[in-house]
């Protein structure tokens, strides 16, 4: 049915809510019945936090496309006008926004990986396309210390940057770690305890080969001249040398402690073979990737990593972290996980550390004050709530999702044309292009989607009305209430 949409957090009965009654609605504007449209790219690090997104859309009014990334944009003649958040302001997204725009759909956007960063002006070079910013109507900054780097960037897209955090970290507040508590229980059991060592590897480690990061980066237009090919090959370089720092480390942590498991989990762009090999042979050492991280992070004793964000996500779980770094590099090294983590230089350094940590020592204090600049919506209205606030500022006319006869003919033929696509790029670039494509994206099935809901209902006391269901377009579900 139609109706005006609510604020987040606002029941559908009325009244306050969970998320607080914090929306200013525009004079003379609504969004009734709008659509939003939701693409996941990699389903580990994305899923829950975009469902989480979706459910707080529809509960305000807003219908929610939700639906992998490349399914989408094959079918985006098929696709309801709608605002279309992306997850990436990069180079190779203008012509996306600019085909969305020009099919009535305008483009919100985040930058994934703009948290944590190694070096400013390489991050900005490499993930902040000024076209591409140019096309989007809003931006959602993770924090202060992003808007203001972006703002250098971009000083023309100055008023369409918005702090609002990110959803990706609503999930890691206390009121919604018990989305995650029953599988961080079920590892423990599975495995007994453990250490994890969160790997990052994949510009050095990557699953399309050693040269594949270098030649995008040619492709999309970062690498232009030698200088800059340089610098790209000195920062693979660098990582090397600290995956091989962390490749001579599991025989000496496996021997060092022999009662716990070291759980090994790769970046979704990583050779996961390659751990598989360096782990060969360690009885009590093993390369694993399933699922999303954070109940990994709850179940494991002591979290390893090298400038990840995983390591940040660790701290504000409240569980002990240790930054290990056989090698430094003042520009390449990443300052904030670093700074939240107990850090290690040495192997007999690292040992050490994590001796002491389960042993119960105290752990020394480290620098938890930087995270509120870089992460906004630690507390307060949740980042989801503020991002489905902001998108007021939109105007897109509400829409029915067109599936007739004639549309439905040319969904199956658009169908078939991405069900053919890998087929294509397997004669193209081999089967590994599709295995690489399959690791970050195994597919989504509605139990999931209902299942995600059913748990933040049970949370939260939300979303009662929110339902999902399935569409004919492929891996893609509508939400609303």
């Amino acid at each position: 049915m139609d109706r005006q949409r609510r604020r987040p957090g606002q029941p559908a009965s009325g009244g306050g809510g969970a998320g607080g009654d914090h929306r200013t609605e525009r004079a003379g504007m609504s969004n009734q019945r709008s659509w939003l449209l939701l693409p996941i790219e990699t389903k580990v690090r994305e899923f829950h936090a975009k469902l989480l997104l979706a459910a707080v859309a529809a509960e305000s009014g807003f219908q929610v496309l939700l639906g992998e990334q490349n399914a989408m944009l094959a079918q985006r003649r098929h696709l309801p006008r709608g605002i279309y958040i992306d997850k990436s302001v990069g180079r190779t997204k203008t012509g996306n926004f600019r085909r969305l725009k020009a099919a009535g759909s305008p483009v919100a956007a985040w930058c994934e990986e703009g948290l944590v960063y190694r070096d400013r002006d390489t991050y900005l070079h490499e993930r902040v396309s000024n076209e591409s910013l140019a096309e989007a109507s809003l931006f959602f900054a993770w924090g202060e210390v992003q808007a203001a780097d972006v703002r250098r960037k971009a000083p023309e897209a100055a008023d369409k940057i918005r702090i609002s955090g990110n959803p990706r970290f609503d999930l890691l507040r206390p009121e919604w770690r018990g989305l995650f508590a029953p599988e961080a229980e079920a590892l423990s059991r599975r495995f007994g305890p453990y250490l994890l060592l969160n790997s990052n590897f994949s510009r050095f480690n990557h699953f399309m080969g050693y040269d594949f990061w270098i030649e995008a980066l040619k492709q999309r237009g970062t690498i232009t001249n030698q200088s800059q090919l340089d610098f790209f090959m000195h920062w693979r370089d660098f990582l090397g040398e600290v995956f091989r720092g962390f490749t001579a480390a599991l025989p000496v942590l496996a021997q060092a402690f022999p009662d716990h498991r070291l759980i090994v989990r790769p970046h979704p762009s990583e050779d996961h073979d390659e751990w598989r090999r360096q782990a060969q042979g360690l009885a009590n050492v093993e390369v694993i990737y399933e699922g999303s991280v954070i109940p990994w992070l709850l179940a494991a004793e002591v979290v390893l990593h090298n400038s990840c964000t995983t390591g940040l996500e660790a701290y504000l779980l409240g569980r002990p972290v240790v930054a290990y770094r056989p090698a430094s590099n003042e520009i390449l090294d990443s300052e904030l996980p670093n700074a939240v983590s107990r850090q290690a230089f040495e192997l007999d350094e690292l040992v050490a550390v994590i001796g002491e940590v389960l042993e119960g020592g105290a752990a020394e204090a480290v620098d938890g004050a930087q995270a509120a600049r870089y992460v906004a919506a630690l507390d307060g209205p949740l980042a989801a709530e503020q991002v489905v606030a902001a998108l007021d500022e939109i105007a897109v006319p509400g829409v029915p999702l067109a599936l007739g006869p004639a549309a439905r003919l040319g969904l199956a033929a658009s169908q078939t044309v991405t069900a053919v696509k890998p087929w294509a790029r397997r004669l193209r670039q081999g089967a590994k292009a599709n295995a690489y494509a399959a690791q970050k994206f195994p597919g989504i099935e509605l139990a999931e989607v209902a299942a995600g809901l059913q748990q933040f209902r049970q949370l939260s006391g939300r979303f009662v009305e929110v339902k999902a269901e399935a569409l004919p377009l492929r891996h893609c579900f509508r939400l609303g209430a």
